[in-house]
């Protein structure tokens, strides 16, 4: 068991990592913080989870809050092979980063059991933020 809280469930994603074969990579603590300081760490926050929108460059926002809603948003902001980073927003679950075509492939799985997640594009640096019940806000990281 790890000492520092984090990525102590890994299960909780297996099926996911599973799903991906090769393509998925589970991130280390350092990894997870180190993509978090380009990405989400780049915004403030409204309350504890949900990002503060003003002043970055929204591109889309979606009412919808399943897998098919995330499959169309991560085809339009997502080149082939970029990178994309999924960070959950309970910390004993590790971040893992996949191909956007992976992504798209396995939507439900990515959104199906958590309230909230964020997808880094690292090539297009574009966030993608998810809330159970709310839906989906893509913007584009401000320098």
């Amino acid at each position: 068991m790890r000492t520092t809280g984090y990525g102590m469930y890994p299960e909780d994603v297996a099926a996911l990592l599973a799903a991906a074969g090769e393509a998925a990579i589970a991130l280390t603590y350092a990894e997870d913080r180190a993509f978090a300081g380009v990405s989400l760490n780049r915004f403030a926050s409204l309350n504890s989870t949900r990002l503060d929108w003003r002043g970055a460059e929204v591109l889309e926002r979606s009412e919808e809050f399943d897998g098919n809603g995330l499959r169309e948003m991560v085809r339009r902001h997502g080149a082939e092979g970029e990178l994309v980073v999924i960070f959950w927003g309970n910390h004993a679950v590790p971040s893992v980063a996949l191909e956007a075509e992976v992504v798209a492939a396995h939507a439900e799985m990515v959104v199906g059991n958590c309230y909230e997640c964020w997808l880094y594009f690292t090539d297009g640096h574009v966030l993608i933020e998810f809330q159970d019940g709310e839906g989906f806000v893509a913007a584009r990281i401000p320098n």
